[in-house]
């Protein structure tokens, strides 16, 4: 086997892992809600990698979810879409109903090194009708399929209203009955 064959073979099984890993489905989950926003606030692909300064190819290339795209790449697109960090990280990830067992180690040790400096918000209290990520992502769906039926109905041409024959005139109608 030429050592070439064996090395073609081997980078596409890194690829392949590449494409398993967690990493790889949580930025392809980011790059759907980027995408989603994009399309929400009007941006077509073109329009969007212009004002981001990303070629027009690479983001093509990363909403179809070939290859991974870097954190850079994913703040570049949240700042063109007019969104703070924060607000488009809220949206991907609703806030917990409790903070994790970490999050409240590591709140106890920074508050014993510095408690004045440090004011760490109290955790959001849950709502009481608050969604799951399941419901989320089903009305996200069915917004997607809704847009996409609006979308195709704008490209399909209406079909030809039949002409109405005009109605007469009323000094038409006076002729008419006076006359018979």
């Amino acid at each position: 086997m030429p050592d070439g064959t064996l090395s073609d073979m081997k980078e596409e099984t890194e690829q392949n892992q590449a494409v398993d890993s967690p990493a790889h489905a949580e930025a392809m989950q980011l790059m759907e809600l980027i995408r989603f926003l994009a399309r929400t606030l009007g941006f077509n692909n073109a329009k969007l990698s212009r004002r981001a300064k990303v070629p027009l190819a690479t983001l093509v290339r990363y909403f179809k979810g070939e290859g991974e795209p870097k954190l850079e790449f994913l703040l570049s697109m949240v700042r063109t879409l007019g969104l703070d960090i924060r607000e488009f990280f809220d949206l991907a990830y609703p806030a917990p109903a409790a903070p994790s067992a970490a999050r409240l180690k590591l709140e106890r040790i920074l508050r014993q090194i510095q408690p004045s400096r440090l004011e760490v918000p109290p955790p959001p209290k849950p709502e009481p009708a608050s969604l799951s990520r399941a419901d989320v992502e089903k009305m996200m769906e069915d917004l997607r399929r809704d847009m996409r039926e609006i979308v195709t109905a704008r490209a399909e041409p209406a079909p030809a209203a039949s002409p109405k024959p005009a109605a007469p005139s009323p000094s038409r109608r006076r002729k008419k009955s006076g006359e018979g």
